[in-house]
């Protein structure tokens, strides 16, 4: 614990995205550093990360996308559950788990990245309301087949909850309240049995007047004092009408009236009119411009930026206030406000993104979908409250009498350096003035340091067990191949197909072999880590290089059969399919063999006190190499070489079957299982897995030669059978979730062909 005594909130924040699964709020005042985190995070974390926010524009600004995009969440209230004597409130639509379900049409590439997807960082996270969280972890499960919390992926929450407040219509509230105590996240019932740590970042980057600190400190945990009351009254000029060139932006609380300020006063200024439009290439919904299509200008206007400096010369940065100094119909000059000499603008590239998955490396990327040209600048003699967000300004004029939201006047006024610079034009009321009772309240549950210092040790050393778990758990992959296996002998129209059994099984068998070893392992590290007890981290370190120099090969042997297949049967006609699922085949053991890498790089991380990032793994998965064996295998031959090479294929084929051996090993088993004996005795005698003969005799059973109920009993073949046919299913783990663990996957195998030898 040594090493974590001294660490800032950031660091350790940090240290609980890369090194434990455990949920996180990070949270903090106005200025103090939360968008420079989430931006480091994605940089530098070695989990596959997704970035949502609530809305559109927010989503721009933190690089990501929507919610309800990723999700495919419908607008309206998410009802989490229903019971029959519930009377639910008429006239306001709702959604229930049942509606999303037929909501969901996800296309593969968004599964997968929901699949794949490790962390997943919400920002913005004030304006998140509950019933939708409850509908992402409610997807997450559904569509990973994981019922664990959000399906098994961590969610790094970031926001300040003392800034914009969910939304809540008023038909909405009676409905809300029969489920959540409040409309903020934090009330999400998914967070009852797994809350977030709650991690606060404290240095204050914005404001150094103390006096003002322990103001908005008071407003913002309801503790104004008279003398914080009579401080801001000082500030008070009614109907203050500033000069243009005084620099001061108004706030205040709804559109219109920013607007109506800004039209008035550009009216004021004499002179030419110009104007800039905006480029938008593809797709890039309007609800998500960052700034107005279409922008006007004249010389002698105040305008705010509303990016930092793209060329990282820091001459401009967010919420910096300039004056148009010269305008030409493709030129803008302005005089950054401190500033002695006028710079020329650029305009500047807004990306819309999706999230996409590499399939040449399985890594979630973004790929752009659209953009938004424009000069970062817009007009700024008023903004609203709600976009002056995360800016900072010297001078402001504070018009928020009739604030709508809790905490509004708190956000207003936290975005001034200073109270010197401030003006109120209105006075203030008590419910823009109080923050909400419940994020009050939920602000006092923050973790102390003490406490997440002992947290961040035990919770790092449960992720670390769960990864080496994962990496020499072969379950999954056994499961997978075996469902890839048992497609070549169902459907008689891809007969092409049929002739590469021989070659499926043998993989399957040599996978079979190190599932063995690598069960054998993982009681091994059951007993090497056991939580809350000293490690022997030599013995683990040894154990675990041992085991990664004995499996590795054997993955990457296996990856090298696939590759190898990928080629052979781009010679034949009428395999596109076949080649795809090859390719899919050939992922999971790549996936297999990046999960030994990265626990074997965390663990050897720990015992030498560093962080691991996504560059690290990067180096260790060999991504150049395998980007020249995954272009190989998705470049098909052309038409020609196809034809020239078809004659000589068949041959082959010919001769491969001449060469075949007489018999077949599921033969023998299918003689000694008409013996009399069980699939134990047998697989004793073979020296095979029992998993090894299930498959043999439910080989049979789907030809129909054998009864199932011979092998299973028949009151457990119904229910498994039941299950398959409401599922339309005959993927392993999705039975088995619907049937639970009292029904090995042996039986499920067994009911799957029994299931395919009914459609013959």
């Amino acid at each position: 614990m040594e090493e974590n005594e001294h660490l800032q909130p950031a660091e350790l924040a940090a240290k609980f995205v890369n090194q434990t699964s455990r949920h996180i709020f990070l949270t903090g005042k106005a200025g103090t550093g939360k968008t420079t985190f989430l931006r480091n995070i994605i940089t530098k974390t070695h989990k596959r990360a997704v970035i949502v926010a609530p809305t559109g524009i927010a989503a721009i600004n933190a690089a990501g996308v929507t919610i309800h995009s990723l999700f495919q969440l419908p607008f309206g209230t998410f009802v989490p559950r229903i019971t029959p004597d519930q009377k639910l409130p008429s006239g306001v639509p709702y959604n229930t788990p049942k509606s999303l379900v037929r909501h969901l049409s996800m296309n593969a590439v968004k599964r997968r990245i929901l699949l794949d997807m490790e962390l997943l960082v919400i920002d913005e996270v004030s304006m998140l309301r509950a019933d939708l969280l409850d509908a992402i972890d409610f997807v997450l499960r559904y569509v990973r087949r994981n019922n664990e919390n959000f399906g098994g992926v961590q969610v790094l929450f970031i926001g300040d909850l003392y800034q914009l407040p969910p939304v809540v219509r008023n038909q909405e509230q009676a409905l809300l309240s029969m489920f959540y105590q409040s409309a903020f996240f934090f009330d999400a019932l998914c967070l009852k049995t797994n809350p977030p740590i709650y991690i606060e970042l404290d240095k204050i980057y914005r404001q150094s007047d103390q006096t003002f600190v322990d103001l908005l400190n008071n407003l913002r945990n309801n503790m104004a004092t008279e003398q914080d009351i009579a401080l801001l009254k000082s500030h008070y000029q009614e109907n203050y009408q500033p000069n243009l060139t005084d620099n001061y932006i108004t706030l205040t609380t709804h559109n219109s009236k920013a607007d109506a300020l800004n039209r008035t006063s550009l009216a004021e200024l004499k002179g030419k009119s110009y104007f800039y439009n905006a480029v938008i290439e593809k797709e890039f919904a309007e609800s998500a411009y960052p700034i107005e299509k279409t922008l006007e200008l004249k010389i002698g206007a105040q305008v705010m930026f509303i990016k930092n400096d793209p060329k990282g010369e820091q001459r401009f940065f967010n919420g910096k206030l300039a004056v148009v100094t010269n305008l030409k119909s493709d030129f803008i000059e302005v005089l950054p406000e401190g500033n002695k000499y006028p710079i020329s603008l650029e305009q500047y590239a807004w990306k819309n993104i999706r999230y996409t998955t590499n399939k040449h490396t399985n890594e979630i990327e973004e790929e752009e979908i659209g953009t938004f040209t424009q000069y970062p600048i817009k007009l700024a003699w008023a903004i609203t409250v709600h976009k002056s967000q995360g800016l900072t300004f010297d001078k402001a004029i504070v018009d928020i009498g009739d604030a709508f939201a809790p905490g509004q006047i708190y956000v207003a006024l936290s975005r001034l350096r200073s109270i010197d610079g401030l003006i109120l034009t209105s006075h203030l009321n008590n419910r823009g003035m109080k923050a909400d009772q419940n994020v009050a309240y939920y602000s006092r549950t923050k973790d102390e340091q003490e406490s997440l210092l002992a947290q961040i040790t035990k919770e790092a050393d449960a992720f670390l067990k769960q990864s080496l778990l994962q990496a020499f758990n072969f379950t999954l992959l056994d499961n997978f191949v075996y469902e890839h296996v048992f497609s070549y002998s169902k459907d008689e129209k891809r007969s092409v197909k049929q002739t590469h059994l021989p070659w499926a099984v043998k993989l399957q068998q040599e996978l079979m072999a190190a599932k063995v070893h690598a069960d054998k392992f993982l009681k091994q590290i059951d007993r090497l880590l056991v939580l809350g007890q000293a490690v022997d981290m030599d013995l683990l370190i040894t154990r675990t290089q041992a085991a990664s120099n004995y499996f590795i090969p054997i993955l990457e042997g296996l990856s090298k059969t696939i590759f190898e297949q990928i080629e052979a049967v781009k010679e034949q006609k009428q395999t596109k399919e076949y080649l795809h699922e090859l390719i899919d085949l050939e992922a999971m053991f790549y996936e297999q063999f990046k999960k030994i890498v990265r626990a074997k790089a965390m663990l050897d991380a720990k015992a030498n006190g560093v962080e691991i990032s996504k560059e690290d793994l990067n180096k260790l998965y060999g991504l150049s190499k395998r980007e020249e064996l995954m272009k190989k295998a998705y470049s098909l031959p052309n038409k020609e070489e196809l034809e020239r090479s078809e004659g000589a294929t068949r041959a082959t084929r010919k001769k491969q079957t001449e060469k075949a051996p007489k018999i077949d090993t599921k033969e023998i088993t299918l003689a000694l299982f008409n013996e009399g004996k069980t699939p134990t005795e047998i697989a004793a005698e073979r020296k095979m897995t029992k998993g090894t003969i299930e498959g043999h005799l439910a080989h049979y059973i789907a030809k129909q030669e054998i009864s199932p109920d011979k092998v299973i009993a028949k009151h457990k073949l119904e229910v498994l059978l039941a299950a398959i046919r409401e599922l339309k299913s005959i993927k392993l783990n999705e039975v088995r979730d619907r049937v639970g663990k009292a029904y090995d996957f042996g039986e499920i195998r067994i009911a799957i062909a029994a299931y395919l030898a009914e459609g013959e």
